[in-house]
């Protein structure tokens, strides 16, 4: 038997989920479970995370969300081997947030022998929903560069060696202002068990970022690296071995969520609803 004791839930703020009335001071360390129902599957996240790490979490009369948003120090997926953390504190330094969420419903329709075939995008093609053909800039066998504004590029990785899930990997380019503090940050998303996106953010860890809060023990050169290509001359594609930092970045960011989730069915998700949050 396996048994998730529910003390709360995190709260979703796009659909208006109301918090009860709170008067007593809460414990950060105190875990706080959130079931994410999958919209093309029949799976259900189940995360526990300490309290500190919800964006406002209370008490709810709905345990259930459709988006997940964390809070972490940046430091946490920025070059972490150890995959440690701490409840967010200015003191160690910025706080990111990181989401997670169902991938949406998309339908590819396909015309075979006068049929339609319909089928929902998975995978990598997630990540294309946004992005018409003609926003392909170069690729290789591995990775694809996509334009997304006037600001902004698109890395689509897949394949890579001990890479599990597609990574996307948006950063901003270089324009006459040069470097900026939007350059010392880029946000990435990936899929967690197939049917889950997650969004978070890689921070550059350099020594005057890591002196100012007394840090040690993160590597970021990896995006060192690629800041300082992207600087020059933005061809990312010919250093695929930056490009596998980011990899394998992400794959212990898969592992660490792994480690604090569940995986269980919609019909299991209604015994636990039905039962005072207890699964057989």
């Amino acid at each position: 038997m396996t048994t998730l004791k529910f003390i709360g839930t995190f709260i979703l703020s796009a659909i208006g989920i109301l918090v009860t009335g709170c008067t007593e001071p809460k414990n950060p360390n105190e875990l706080v479970t959130a079931y994410i129902p999958a919209e093309i599957s029949d799976k259900v996240f189940v995360a526990t995370f300490p309290r500190c790490n919800n964006n406002d979490a209370g008490d709810f009369n709905e345990f259930s969300t459709k988006h997940l948003r964390l809070k972490f120090q940046a430091k946490t997926f920025s070059g972490n081997p150890s995959n440690s953390y701490h409840c967010p504190s200015e003191k160690l330094g910025m706080v990111f947030y990181t989401d997670l969420r169902p991938l949406y419903r998309l339908i590819d329709s396909n015309k075979t022998d006068g049929e339609i075939v319909e089928k929902v995008v998975r995978g990598k093609d997630y990540f294309y929903n946004t992005f018409p053909p003609e926003s392909l800039i170069e690729k290789t066998l591995n990775i694809e560069r996509f334009y997304a504004d006037s600001t902004q590029e698109m890395l689509v990785i897949d394949g890579m060696p001990n890479q599990t899930s597609p990574l996307k990997l948006m950063f901003t380019t270089y324009g006459e202002g040069g470097l900026g503090n939007f350059h010392n940050y880029y946000r990435l998303s990936t899929l967690l068990d197939d049917d889950f996106k997650l969004q978070y953010k890689i921070r550059i860890m350099n020594d005057d970022y890591n002196q100012r809060f007394n840090l040690s023990g993160y590597n970021t050169q990896f995006a060192q690296d690629f800041q300082n290509i992207i600087a020059v001359n933005g061809r990312v594609l010919d250093h695929p071995e930056i490009i596998q930092g980011f990899v394998d970045n992400n794959e212990r960011v898969i592992e660490f969520f792994k480690a604090h989730r569940q995986i269980v069915t919609k019909t299991e998700f209604n015994k636990i609803n039905d039962a005072d949050h207890t699964i057989e």
